[in-house]
């Protein structure tokens, strides 16, 4: 099921885990943001570092607020729902374009107890159909070069893509419609 650019707070559909948990999901919301907050504060240390590139205690209520609101069409977000408890946010992937861009910065954020059972790759397919609709034909990201889930989900997308290195970071690109490819430029 392919999410719509609406943002009406209704779950989208559901990830059939291959353990066969159903996590519902749905389009990040402006009042998402203290859940936001908290799953950043169930997340472990090292989760936080290779998404964040350093330490970073808490979310802030105005980094909070951003994440949460986005316009469905150059900024857009999907959060993964506890299914025990549908009031708190498990995972958040979401991508960031100026207007009018073909290229789009893609981020990912898994709860590590959900680490490993394909709710970010789950999540990320639907985020890509999404963006497809809304005219983005790359991702791109900048992921450290041991943050292994992250570059595993990128390279199991079934999709052209290509690693680059900046720094401490590899920036991957990701063609998001690998029909008439003519390759990030």
């Amino acid at each position: 099921m392919a999410p719509q650019s609406k943002k009406d707070g209704h779950v989208l559909g559901v990830l059939a885990l291959p353990g066969g948990a159903e996590v519902p999901f749905r389009v990040v919301r402006p009042d998402d943001a203290p859940a936001l907050q908290r799953v950043h504060a169930r997340c472990s240390e090292q989760t936080i570092f290779l998404r964040f590139f350093g330490p970073m205690e808490e979310l802030s209520d105005r980094k909070a607020r951003y994440f949460a609101s986005t316009d469905g069409v150059d900024h857009l977000g999907l959060v993964a729902l506890d299914p025990e408890d549908p009031n708190e946010i498990i995972a958040v992937v979401r991508y960031a374009r100026e207007t009018g861009d073909e290229r789009a910065e893609y981020a990912a954020l898994v709860e590590d107890r959900w680490q490993g059972y394909g709710v970010g790759a789950g999540l990320t397919r639907h985020l890509i159909d999404a963006a497809k609709e809304n005219g983005v034909r790359y991702f791109y990201a900048l992921v450290m070069g041991e943050n292994m889930r992250m570059l595993n989900v990128l390279r199991h997308l079934g999709l052209p893509e290509r690693e680059r290195f900046a720094e401490d970071a590899k920036r991957v690109e990701v063609v998001l419609s690998p029909e008439g490819h003519r390759g990030p430029g």
